[in-house]
């Protein structure tokens, strides 16, 4: 049995079938013998450019270690599914099992996506404050001036 990777973008309005499919894949390599090295939904991610007028997909990566038939059956399945704009299946050297270059820049990503949402939200109720703390002062100052004695 030979290794393999297989890569799949999901259109982004069905997205939450990402999932699915790759227990669907799990379970074509199971049952025809194989063994499923690391499965992994990475989620959402710009494309590099438009397909099908989507600039965003939801990936799937799997690897396994199976027969050629299971490939065979793996990539019909995604002939015939309208839900994924996009497959690849590479044959590798050996097994991989670790978390993939591109679950780890999304999760990265995230990360960051989240802290700047979160400073922002931090500058802004700085800036509410601020903008408190002057209307507050701006009517102590009027009263100031009113309470000047005229002049006559």
């Amino acid at each position: 049995m030979r290794h393999y990777e297989i890569v799949f973008l999901v259109h982004p309005d069905q997205s939450d079938q990402t999932s699915s499919i790759l227990s669907k894949l799990d379970k074509v390599v199971k049952d025809s013998g194989g063994e499923v090295h690391r499965s992994e939904n990475i989620g959402n991610r710009k494309l590099a450019y438009p397909i099908q007028d989507q600039f965003k997909a939801s990936y799937g990566l799997i690897n396994v270690e199976c027969n050629q038939e299971a490939i065979e059956e793996i990539k019909n399945s995604f002939k015939f599914n309208d839900s994924i704009i996009r497959n690849l299946v590479i044959v590798t050297k050996k097994a991989h099992t670790e978390d993939s270059a591109l679950l780890i820049q999304t999760k990265e990503d995230n990360e960051k996506d989240s802290y700047q949402e979160a400073r922002k939200e931090v500058e802004k109720s700085e800036n509410d404050d601020l903008q408190k703390a002057k209307k507050i002062e701006t009517p102590k100052q009027s009263e100031e001036v009113n309470e000047k004695p005229k002049e006559d």
